[in-house]
């Protein structure tokens, strides 16, 4: 009786050992083929790879570990970006990007697995998703780790991107980025008066070209003493008031060598010397596009409206709207390049007029919106219409 028990204890003990043995071995190799997924991965680390490439060049390894679906969105310079790598699952994804981290948060049902991740800052703010519907066990752990790697991973590309941009920027001086643009539009201005009395060959042409002049004259003094004041570190810090803003569209549209077409009329609640300065910026990038007497004439489109997305009901708004074709020898941009500094599709551009503008409007209390076509791009100005 007593050597029977030994021997059933023995068996135990034996197939207890080799379970466990197998087990090592089955835990051995899942190690080692996370081993070889990590450091792939993190072989994008020292890659020069765009950080919105970056969710698609790491997708194969986060697919080899389990995860089946990889959804990521959020903004990238004022841009709505978002993508999905795998495939969806039946039901919507829960969103628990308000309360997720670059750390994670992990919510799990029977064998579903749910991730969520929040990275980057204000500027560069992407919350990713990642979902399976079959992983428990070491596999789950193993995924787990590795999407938590790459969400750090991310992350730290996001706010290596806006930092190296806060460092040019701060290199280059807030101040004289702005200055550059002030010299260049009116320097711009001298040069289109120069041709137009260059090209008067009649004395009814030079009459022409000097009633031009006496009537952007004001105006051009106005944008000069700006310049002078700033050169003297005195910059304007006038305080927001009502705009007219078909007067003000008018007026930049005329310094930028094309007469503006305007429908409607609204006013505005901002800072002058702030608006005129965004839309000077802005008609100067553009005006090669409208300066062309076959080209089709801009048209602006002014309107009340109720509420921009994102915004507090507190009081109307006012939305400036226009159309621009691609301006000649210009690369069209993809929609999240539009306002990131130094992306620039005209050759030699410095990549700022944009985002400048986007920043003294911003400055002003409003928005700047551009949706890349084909044909061109969609602006929307939004504006605060009262001081309420």
């Amino acid at each position: 009786m007593g050597s029977g028990v030994l021997a059933s204890l023995s068996l135990i003990l034996i197939s207890a050992g080799l379970a466990l043995f197998a087990a090592a071995l089955r835990i051995a190799s899942l190690a080692r083929r996370q081993r070889q997924r990590m450091e792939k991965l993190l072989l994008l680390a020292h890659q020069d790879i765009e950080p919105l490439d970056l969710p698609a060049a790491a997708w194969p390894e986060l697919e080899d570990a389990g995860w089946q679906t990889l959804a990521w969105n959020g903004i990238w310079f004022g841009q709505p970006v978002k993508d999905v790598l795998g495939t969806l699952p039946a039901a919507p994804l829960p969103d628990e990007s308000g309360t997720a981290t670059p750390t994670g948060r992990w919510l799990t049902r029977n064998t579903a697995a749910l991730a969520h991740f929040t990275c980057g800052g204000n500027e560069t703010r992407i919350t990713l998703c990642f979902f399976a519907t079959s992983l428990r066990g070491e596999p789950r752990l193993f995924a787990e780790q590795l999407a938590r790697v790459f969400a750090l991973m991310f992350d730290a590309r996001l706010r290596g991107r806006s930092e190296a941009l806060a460092a040019a920027l701060a290199e280059r001086a807030r101040m004289t980025l702005y200055l550059q643009h002030d010299m260049r539009n009116l320097a711009q201005w001298v040069r289109w008066v120069a041709t137009d009395f260059t090209g008067a060959d009649t004395p009814q042409a030079l009459q022409r070209a000097a009633e031009r002049l006496r009537a952007n004259a004001a105006l051009a003094d106005e944008r000069a003493t700006r310049l002078i004041d700033a050169l003297a570190q005195k910059p304007a810090r006038a305080p927001p008031a009502s705009i007219d803003l078909g007067g003000l569209i008018t007026g930049a549209a005329q310094l930028a060598g094309f007469a503006a077409d305007i429908d409607g009329t609204a006013s505005a609640w901002a800072s002058k010397p702030l608006l005129a300065r965004a839309l000077d910026n802005l008609f100067t990038n553009l005006a090669a596009a409208w300066r062309d007497p076959a080209a089709v004439k801009p048209r602006f489109f002014l309107r009340r409206i109720d509420l921009p997305d994102g915004k507090q009901a507190t009081a109307p708004w006012t939305a400036i709207e226009f159309f621009c074709p691609w301006p000649p020898e210009v690369t069209p941009l993809p929609a999240e390049k539009l306002f990131e500094p130094f992306a620039s599709g005209r050759p030699g551009g410095l990549g700022l007029g944009l985002y400048q503008t986007r920043q003294s409007i911003t400055e002003a209390g409003g928005e700047l919106r551009a949706v890349p076509t084909a044909d061109g791009m969609q602006f929307s100005i939004l504006l605060p219409a009262t001081d309420v």
